[in-house]
């Protein structure tokens, strides 16, 4: 429970969002200036200004930063308070500037994804073919996912990528979005028609892009998704990946876009996962489930303070 400043605080964000959900043209206006301020100012102010904001987020927020540390607690040791503090305020500057990259990836500059920048680290081969066909289902973390369209444009690693993404709910700002997707070779299926758009895409040999770290309708209260053991603690984990997979044939393929430093970036490759075809079909689903949560856990344990969760991920606390 938050203390009185929280709760104040709490009522003050919730006022907030109110105001633009009751007054759309008010909430198109505040995401276009953030998305023009964003694409006109150089790279590297940007950089500083979100960065700036991500710590003044950090220091006002202490609700945030509880939930954020008992998350960060299920991976960074017990024996380490001074690195998961650390990791939970590089948590929000993290994010900060994943944002402020997100709202520019029309427009980012030529050298951020330079060859000597970006690494590509693919042990299994991959991408040894150059765009790599389809159908595949691409799964990767929270964690500076939106800059790995971008990444994966720039390596020519796919021709285009069928991304899953959720809506803003409002249309003129979801297309603001999928404006600057199609920048990168990235077409958006929003969330409410998903689900045949993506058997399509996939049986029409195209490679969809998708996060599978953790199920959104579980942090609702819904139960929904599988129940896995997650870093020694049961998760909610979606189980789209897994189920597009078994109805498709089409391989999981983990990715994810790590910084290797504030202006260097590594694109880790794990090994395709295809469903294992003497199971039924239900165990299908379960068992590829698990072992593409166990690759995205080994993603996230390498960079936890990059990871995004700013909601309580676990079942448990």
């Amino acid at each position: 429970m938050g203390g009185p400043s929280d709760t104040k605080r709490g009522a003050t964000l919730g006022m907030s969002r109110d105001l633009l959900a009751a007054h759309p043209r008010l909430k198109r206006v505040v995401y276009r200036a953030m998305t023009d301020v964003a694409a006109t100012i150089p790279y590297a102010l940007a950089w500083v200004v979100a960065w700036g904001i991500g710590t003044l987020v950090w220091l006002i927020d202490g609700h945030g930063r509880r939930t954020v540390a008992r998350n960060l607690a299920h991976l960074i040791p017990a024996a380490c308070p001074d690195a998961r503090a650390r990791a939970v305020r590089r948590s929000y500057t993290a994010f900060a500037v994943a944002v402020a990259e997100s709202l520019r990836l029309h427009r980012l500059p030529h050298w951020l994804l330079a060859p000597e920048r970006l690494t590509l680290v693919d042990p299994y081969g991959v991408f040894l073919v150059r765009p790599r066909p389809g159908p595949a289902v691409m799964v990767t973390v929270h964690s500076n996912w939106e800059l790995l369209l971008a990444a994966a444009h720039r390596l020519n690693l796919v021709t285009q990528v069928e991304a899953i993404a959720r809506t803003h709910g409002d249309p003129v700002i979801d297309h603001i979005f999928e404006r600057r997707r199609a920048a990168v070779g990235c077409r958006s299926l929003l969330l409410d028609r998903a689900p045949l758009a993506s058997l399509r895409a996939l049986k029409d040999g195209r490679v969809l892009g998708l996060l599978g770290d953790r199920a959104y309708s579980s942090l609702k209260g819904s139960g929904h998704g599988l129940r896995m053991q997650v870093a020694g603690a049961p998760m909610r984990v979606p189980s789209g990946p897994a189920a597009l997979a078994v109805q498709t044939g089409a391989p999981v393929i983990p990715v994810a876009l790590l910084r290797s430093g504030p202006l260097s970036f590594t694109l880790v490759v794990g090994k395709p996962l295809c469903a294992d075809a003497t199971l039924p079909k239900g165990a299908q689903v379960a068992d590829l489930s698990a072992r593409v949560t166990r690759a995205l856990t080994r993603f996230i344990a390498c960079a936890p303070a990059q990871w995004v969760a700013f909601h309580d991920a676990w079942e448990s606390r």
